[in-house]
């Protein structure tokens, strides 16, 4: 009796075992897949979004963008070794860059064109792009510019931009200029911030790029300056045509828009480089919705030890841009000549009377 009630017992366990595999088997399948269902649309969702593309199938970099930064050209000492901040060192970087375009020092000649409340054309009002990086230049690894060579260190400065501006400790400025050449492009508005490369300054820190199969158009917001870049692999310029923004061409790469350009001016060539031997490579790859991953890289082997790349991301913003008005060199060559030149009598005035006086422009 109690063997067969072992027996029947054992086998309505069989049974039940038998009858319940199925079931348990399903159950764990549709758990598994749940679980992987679910794993799918996590991925789903962390997915890069569909970036939009032009009817013929490239990126669209179509828009008014943005390069305004707190981040430094070239690492600071004080990060050395450190390609990265942390959050709380990337918000109190953007509050110390906010804050010093309110509370420019009084001697400091950009004070009255960066001044939030004067104007409203600082990174404020503007927008500007979060970096996490210590500094825009990402090659050389240590975030700084590589050593120029001996030509470039025995080569004539070229005039740049406020140059020919003295300014000394008590925030008395001197004008040096004998000829209009002596006050450079920018400030005779023959040529100003149209790139390449693209790199914030102080304000206007714009770019609205327009594209088709054809062309790229980048317009610079500060001077209102045009770049035109063929996309038809047709040859550079000669040797002996030297332009403004120098001698554009693009092709793709995938993804990324690449800009080759050369043919400098010496007037407008970037930190004193090279005309005849500077190239510089532009990559434009559209990594968000609202963000360009913008890159160049300086070669130039007659001015730096060898090449260098900086990374300046792009942020979309609201358009059109207003244009930049500039004097056109129409009042100011003028009225800057004729300071110095007031300044020049006065300072010998003061050494014929041995007065104290100050000149006009420091006044």
């Amino acid at each position: 009796m109690s063997n067969r009630f072992a027996f029947s017992s054992s086998l309505g366990i069989a049974l039940a075992i038998i009858l319940f595999l199925p079931a348990f088997v399903a159950a764990q399948g549709s758990s598994a897949a749940a679980k992987t269902a679910a794993k799918t649309d996590t991925k789903a969702e962390t997915k890069a979004p569909t970036l939009p593309h032009t009817p013929d199938g490239k990126p669209d970099l179509h828009g008014y963008w943005t390069s305004e930064t707190f981040t430094p050209l070239e690492r600071p000492a004080k990060y050395a070794g450190r390609e990265f901040l942390t959050d709380e060192e990337v918000a109190a970087a953007q509050k110390a860059g906010l804050q010093r375009e309110y509370d420019r020092p009084p001697n400091d000649p950009e004070r009255t064109l960066s001044n939030l409340t004067a104007f409203g054309l600082t990174a404020g009002l503007e927008g500007y792009v979060t970096n996490k990086r210590t500094s825009l230049i990402v090659d050389p690894p240590d975030g700084r510019m590589p050593p120029r060579t001996p030509e470039a260190l025995k080569r004539p400065r070229a005039i740049g931009d406020r140059d020919y501006i003295e300014v000394d400790s008590r925030g008395a400025v001197a004008v040096h200029a004998d000829t209009p050449r002596d006050i450079g492009v920018r400030t005779s508005c023959v040529s100003l911030s149209g790139g390449p490369p693209i790199l914030p300054g102080g304000y206007n820190n714009g770019v609205y790029i327009l594209q088709n199969p054809q062309y790229v158009v980048l317009q610079a917001e500060y001077g209102t300056e045009l770049r035109i870049v063929s996309l038809d692999a047709r040859p550079h310029a000669g040797v002996s045509i030297h332009q403004w923004h120098g001698d554009g061409r693009g092709h793709w790469e995938g993804d990324t828009l690449v800009v080759e350009t050369t043919n400098f001016r010496p007037e407008a060539t970037f930190r004193n480089a090279n005309p005849q031997t500077l190239k510089i490579t532009e990559r434009f790859k559209r990594v968000a919705a609202d963000q360009i991953e913008y890159s160049f890289t300086i070669d130039d082997p007659s001015t730096w030890t060898k090449p260098w790349t900086a990374i300046v991301p792009l942020r979309k913003i609201e358009g059109p841009f207003f244009e930049y008005d500039c004097s056109e060199s129409n009042n100011d060559i003028i009225n800057i000549m004729a300071g110095a030149r007031a300044d020049e009598k006065a300072a010998e005035e003061k050494k014929t009377k041995g007065g104290s006086e100050l000149p006009i422009s420091q006044k």
